[in-house]
């Protein structure tokens, strides 16, 4: 049935032609929309990229959501802006700005288009947030936790920039994370009054900790309370285990000042993005049960602030809930979940926990909700054939559904053909059900037999979804002329949490057969040619890469992305230890035999596909030793292979530059051995 659904695929015209990497790049993006509070007007940030200077910029814009007016920026200087928050009387807008060297929040009159400078702090201002009387603005600022004014900071910077040597004297671990060093500063939360004529306060100086915790959160992890005195936020205390624990605590710190309260005592396990319902009463967050899992299902939770009760609002849902906003009145919520390859908009009943899916084909994320006559929604939608764009929805009233409010890239997508990318399911290992995404070259041809190739996701729990990726981009590995198999094996997040749990402590197992039985499902179908398949992945997908080579010479080429090659080793350089004690039942001393069963070095003297090695030096999550090691097992055996090394980038490649460099070598080693595709 599969192969005949595919064969029934609508054909694009063959005067048009794939997408490139040049193109891919010209991108713009936009994210981070916010309503305005009457519902009438969006603010959003469009990330654009300057491939010859080898940078990007973003910038603010305005528009009607009816569609009244055209679009505007407001961030029209050399160095743009982000992050648009709207004054709860709908007059000004906060963003912050670069525009003096460091970034600060700059205030914008909506009418007037004036804009005036707020925050003067010497490190700079990120994530403001105003307080719902209007008088304040909450933000973050990375400072050193034992300074008590700007003067201490910029004291501490200068000596610390004096200093004749660069060495660093470590006391405990962690002493990097992702891809920077901790080098003794703290993300804070502090408030400012709106008209900027008094020094901002930090509200948590002498605290050793951090809000947001780094290297992922944003400012949706602090929050107001309705009456303007209180601020909830999220962070991790910095004690000695906090290496190999996930637990994250909410605590609440009053404007005026004083020691934080914990809101979420007794529970073990991450707990984030704290929010007030309307009337003061409810404090909600996210939180995962189990501690040391960073991949647990994330709960909806309600604290009843009165009575001290916590209880969890989506009880027998799931799915990880990822966004929320409480709806006034009746303290339900509007809230985003993964599920099955997709993101879903949910109405979630506050009294009963049922969960309502209502918006379930746009693939939402970013959610922006305000009350105004009835609820407004905003989001960013993509899907695989589809870059993002901003969509406004009222639930209720546009009886068509969302609307799509920007027509980002028009002009430079005209005449570029991206087919949609068709979900696929196979048995996987154990009868299971396993789930994933084709997508089909330009010009695609049933008729004909093109070469595969296999992306397999990182995490291990993690997924492949129907969207326009920034970096692992499905479009772009079909442009040459392949079919592009986007698998979603156990391990995989948003098909329930037993799925997620499976690959854990069995890396290379039941995980590697449902890859491979859905490689065998694939090889058979009538448009690909099964002697010309190969396989890519970064991360974990890196690792499945490297498991393959010891296990298999199916594949002709083979893209090992800044791959785990040996799990012992892996364990003592990473910086988060929870997740490798979680995956592997422990450090290596206690029990060495889910790292010895599972790691590729054993394996080494079976590799014989080529293989391409992809590593950036500020890798810390995954070390670059370990793409050194399997390249080094590779060129020792003679194995065709290549190193493709960053000295400036990370886990992730983000540099225009960089990214070209990647996307070509990485397409050029697939089409050497699996063979060159014409369109």
């Amino acid at each position: 049935m599969l192969a005949l659904a595919l064969l029934l695929i609508i054909q694009t015209p063959q005067q048009s032609r794939a997408l490139t990497v040049q193109d891919f790049l010209s991108l713009d993006r936009p994210s981070e929309p916010a309503l305005s509070p009457d519902g009438r007007q969006i603010a959003y940030t469009v990330t654009t990229t300057d491939v010859a200077a080898n940078r990007r910029r973003t910038d603010v814009w305005i528009q009607s959501t009816e569609g009244i007016a055209p679009a505007r920026r407001i961030s029209t200087d050399s160095l743009g802006g982000r992050g648009a928050a709207w004054s709860p009387d709908g007059r000004s807008i906060a963003f912050i700005s670069s525009r003096g060297g460091t970034p600060q929040i700059w205030v914008h009159d909506v009418a007037g288009g004036r804009q005036r400078q707020v925050t003067r702090i010497s490190t700079g201002a990120d994530g403001s947030k105003w307080s719902p009387d209007g008088r304040m603005l909450a933000f973050v600022s990375e400072v050193y936790p034992e300074c008590g004014d700007d003067a201490c900071n910029q004291r501490r910077a200068a000596e610390d920039e004096r200093r004749p040597s660069r060495a660093r004297i470590i006391d405990g671990l962690l002493y990097r994370h992702w891809s920077t060093w901790e080098d003794g500063l703290r993300s804070h939360l502090f408030v400012v009054d709106a008209d900027g004529r008094t020094p901002a306060r930090d509200l948590l100086a002498g605290k050793d900790y951090d809000t947001p915790v780094p290297p992922f959160g944003g400012a949706e992890q602090y929050s107001w309370s309705p009456d303007s005195r209180t601020l909830a936020f999220t962070t991790k205390l910095a004690t000695r285990d906090q290496s190999w624990t996930t637990n994250l605590d909410v605590y609440t710190v009053a404007v005026t000042g004083g020691e934080p309260v914990l809101e979420s005592a007794g529970m073990l396990g991450a707990d984030q993005q704290p929010a007030f319902s309307r009337d003061g009463r409810y404090l909600a967050f996210l939180s995962q049960e189990r501690p040391t899992f960073e991949s647990d299902r994330f709960r909806l939770m309600v604290k009843d602030r009165q009575g001290g009760t916590v209880r969890e609002v989506t009880r027998g849902w799931d799915y990880p809930i990822g966004e929320f906003a409480f709806i006034p009145g009746s303290n339900d919520f509007w809230a985003v979940a993964e599920k099955r390859g997709r993101h879903v908009m949910l109405h979630i009943v506050f009294a009963s926990g049922d969960v309502h899916e209502v918006l379930g084909d746009r693939n939402p994320g970013q959610l922006s909700y305000v009350e105004a006559g009835g609820p407004h929604l905003a989001f960013v939608s993509d899907a695989l054939h589809a870059p993002p764009q901003v969509f406004a929805w009222r639930p209720g009233t546009d009886r068509n559904g969302p609307r799509q409010l920007t027509n980002l890239n028009r002009e430079r997508l005209t005449g570029i053909t991206m087919n949609a990318g068709r979900e696929f399911g196979w048995i996987g290992a154990g009868g299971d059900s396993a789930f994933g995404f084709l997508v089909t070259p330009p010009g695609f041809d049933p008729s004909r037999r093109y070469p595969l190739v296999v992306l397999i996701h990182g995490g291990p729990q993690g997924a492949w979804h129907d969207s326009f990726h920034s970096r692992w981009n499905a479009q772009l590995f079909a442009s040459p002329g392949y079919v592009v198999a986007m698998l979603n094996p156990r391990g995989s997040t948003g098909f329930g949490q037993r799925f997620t749990d499976e690959v854990s402590r069995d890396w290379g197992g039941r995980v590697y057969e449902d890859i491979m039985r859905g490689v065998d499902m694939l090889a058979a179908l009538p448009f690909v040619d099964s002697t010309r398949m190969s396989a890519a992945g970064g991360s974990y997908g890196g690792y499945m890469a490297n498991w393959i080579n010891g296990q298999s010479t199916r594949f002709k080429a083979l893209v090992s992305h800044a791959g785990v090659y040996n799990l012992e080793g892996m364990f003592g350089a990473t910086e988060e230890l929870w997740f490798t004690e979680w995956e592997f039942g422990g450090p290596y001393w206690q029990d060495r035999s889910n790292y010895e069963r599972w790691s590729p070095h054993r394996f080494a003297q079976n590799f014989r596909t080529p293989t391409l090695v992809v590593h950036g030096a500020l890798d810390f999550r995954v070390p670059e030793t370990e793409g050194m090691q399997m390249f080094t097992a590779l060129q020792r055996q003679n194995v065709p292979s290549r190193f493709l090394h960053f000295p400036d980038e990370g886990h992730w490649i983000s540099r225009p530059q960089n990214q070209i460099v990647w996307w070509e070598t990485v397409l050029d080693w697939i089409g050497r051995y699996s063979g060159r595709p014409s369109l």
